[in-house]
């Protein structure tokens, strides 16, 4: 099943689609950290935009919903231009279509998109679509949320050529108490976990361990200026598999 939300950043002028793919139902494993955090299932949820300062249970939520995503998803983005809001549903429908012929996943493949994606549902032979997915209800929205807020991030970044500096205080970690870049630390998380160009690992010779997302687990709309077009391409056409430590 795969889960759709998006992350729409109006200034910059694109919307952000994640997409979570998982074998099997997530809710329990979702339902789960919100109870640890001291939230309700089917009540409250995970946001990735809720403000987290001096909140702990949020913090814990956040992290919790980053080791289901990292521990169960398979992942995917499509980047648009924000002028396709109206009509978002209709790329949701043909990415999602083309996530599961180009990673040869089970099909008809179930899909559930979260509430407020507009558009026309028109029929695909490869997917289930439910549309108008209350998140709350549908705990893998939540998984998909963190996905399209993420990978938002490690796209702004590029384009605006800036980012947050955090102190790595997870222990034990190669850079434990040092000062790396969010983006970075987002990046080195997620990379490993994207729909990819399958390559046999056993003929891979020296440090050539960059994997094609572009085609597989990432899709780009021709809409896009020039300027995010260009910033897209660079964050997701591949991702390096290798030792980044």
């Amino acid at each position: 099943m795969i889960f759709v939300d998006e992350s729409i950043q109006h200034d910059l002028g694109y919307i952000c689609v994640g997409f979570a793919y998982c074998q099997q139902a997530p809710d329990e494993a979702v339902n789960a950290a919100l109870s640890r955090s001291g939230l309700m299932p089917t009540v409250d949820e995970y946001k990735s935009g809720a403000r987290m300062a001096k909140a702990e249970g949020l913090h814990r939520l956040r992290d919790s919903i980053n080791h289901i995503v990292l521990e169960n998803c398979k992942i995917g983005v499509y980047i648009g231009s924000r002028s396709e809001r109206p009509k978002l549903l209709k790329y949701v429908i043909e990415t999602a279509n083309k996530i599961v012929q180009h990673n040869a996943l089970p099909r008809p493949q179930a899909v559930f998109v979260d509430e407020g994606i507009a558009g026309i549902a028109e029929p695909n032979e490869n997917i289930v679509l439910t549309t108008n997915c209350d998140s709350k209800l549908i705990p893998g929205i939540q998984l998909a949320d963190f996905v399209a807020y993420h990978c938002s991030y490690l796209l702004k970044c590029s384009l605006i050529g800036k980012q947050k500096k955090v102190v790595v205080e997870s222990e034990p970690h190669p850079l434990g108490g040092q000062e790396v870049g969010l983006d970075w630390l987002v990046r080195t998380d997620l990379r490993r976990h994207f729909f990819v160009e399958h390559r046999n690992i056993d003929e891979i010779q020296g440090d050539d361990w960059s994997f094609k997302l572009a085609g597989y687990g990432a899709f780009f709309s021709d809409s896009l200026s020039p300027a995010v077009k260009a910033a897209a391409e660079e964050t997701f056409d591949s991702m390096y598999f290798g030792c980044v430590w």
